[in-house]
């Protein structure tokens, strides 16, 4: 296991969340206007019935032609497997299937009649044979991590922001980040972890012998319009970027993040931006009632890109922009400095909502220490700690909270406080600690 301080608090990636919302709000309000329209309403049980009809097909294929591994079938790697489930808090060991790919590297997530599915495509299971196994204990734990977080689960629900150019691949994106971490972390290896990332760029015979640092540059250098929006248009972040993430997460200091040089850029937003534009316009044009969501949809805020959120799109305070730079050196002199601690954004979040949302303990201590309002509540009503026992926060955290004053009574917009979430997480320890 990775023992640095800070890498479990960490794991989710910090643009997860913030896709995830404006993707659920999209879903939210396209699902109403499908609603309040026969045909819309007619279209999307279409949509949900011949989605479901085709995926429950192919994972019928897939069930009866591929390898389940077992203790009969690959008993070494299945123990592996199902120490590595239980180590990362699955609920239930997934079935993991591998089939035959025509040569193509590949493995995915899925959920089958309410069963968690892992499917490993043969090219990649052939690391085995290779003793390279921590590269498909990654693959393994990414596919986990997917589980773990829901991803496969709350795809249905954000399946209208899927079609919107460019929010939903963001979010996919991101989720991709997150679960590149998680499987380093859990496999303990983050060398491993590049190994398995380059392995899907050029094979399993040829990655040991690229070099890494060279072809993370190639992405600085291969720059340009269409590069950059091929990644846009994309479910994955490229290659070599995802490779510098897992540095850069590992150990910033000496791994900087890749940065984009902004040639087409602009020109590349007012395209995407024509292009969505386009594109809502064609959709209200068949749906009745669409008013409203034509204005959601011509919201910048929607569109944005990686890079262009870096530039402040969203105008956050000081503090929280310092802290969701990943910057607490900077935080801490801006407190010293007068910047009000509790100063809120758009969504009336402060500083310490986001430490609790992202696990992140160490700086959820120096931020209460400081003088952060443990029951300072969110636009949906939710404290600090009905936040961190949704998200699935760590006890230490839950106990930092309860310790420093942070009220269990408290409910959120729902009528929910943060003990009806541990009984929804069927947490027992977490039931205890807020009775």
């Amino acid at each position: 296991m990775l023992e640095e301080n800070g890498l479990k608090n960490r794991l989710v990636h910090r643009k997860e969340k913030i896709y995830f919302v404006a993707a659920l709000v999209f879903s939210c309000l396209a699902y109403l206007v499908l609603l309040f329209s026969i045909v819309g309403f007619a279209i999307m049980v279409g949509i949900i019935l011949i989605s479901f009809f085709f995926h429950a097909l192919s994972m019928a294929s897939i069930r009866r032609n591929g390898v389940r591994l077992s203790e009969q079938q690959f008993p070494d790697i299945y123990q592996k497997a199902a120490k590595l489930a239980q180590e990362m808090d699955l609920e239930k060991m997934p079935a993991i299937y591998v089939m035959e790919s025509m040569g193509m590297l590949n493995a995915f997530a899925t959920r089958f009649f309410g069963k968690n599915m892992v499917v490993v495509y043969s090219e990649i299971f052939d690391l085995v044979e290779e003793q390279r196994e921590e590269e498909l204990m990654f693959v393994l734990a990414h596919e986990f991590a997917h589980l773990k977080r829901r991803h496969v689960l709350v795809h249905f629900i954000l399946l209208p922001a899927m079609f919107v150019p460019f929010l939903g691949e963001a979010y996919l994106r991101a989720c991709e980040y997150t679960c590149d971490r998680y499987a380093a972390y859990y496999v303990g290896n983050v060398e491993a972890a590049k190994e398995a990332l380059t392995v899907l760029a050029i094979g399993k015979k040829l990655s040991a012998k690229v070099n890494k640092q060279a072809y993370v540059q190639q992405a600085e250098e291969e720059s340009g319009f269409f590069a950059w929006l091929s990644e846009q248009l994309s479910s994955h972040p490229h290659l070599p970027k995802r490779i510098n993430a897992l540095d850069h997460w590992h150990n910033p200091e000496q791994s900087p993040l890749v940065v984009e040089k902004k040639t087409g850029i602009i020109i590349g937003t007012i395209l995407s931006i024509v292009l969505a534009a386009s594109i809502t316009g064609a959709a209200v044009f068949f749906l009745e009632g669409a008013t409203a969501l034509t204005a959601f949809l011509e919201d910048p805020y929607l569109v944005e890109d990686e890079y262009m959120y870096e530039e402040d799109m969203m105008d956050f305070p000081p503090v929280i922009q310092a802290y969701m730079n990943e910057d607490m050196d900077q935080v801490q002199q801006l407190v010293a400095e007068g910047a009000d601690i509790n100063e809120k954004d758009s969504d009336n979040n402060t500083a310490l909502q986001y430490a609790v949302s992202w696990g992140d303990s160490e700086a959820a201590q120096w931020l209460i220490e400081n003088g952060a309002d443990v029951n300072t509540t969110d636009n949906w009503g939710s404290t600090p700690l009905i936040n961190a026992v949704f998200n699935d926060a760590d006890n230490e955290l839950i106990e930092l909270l309860l310790a420093n004053g942070a009220d269990k009574t408290i409910k959120d917009s729902e009528g929910k406080t943060a003990y009806d979430y541990a009984v929804e997480n069927r947490d027992a320890k977490l039931r205890d600690l807020l009775k």
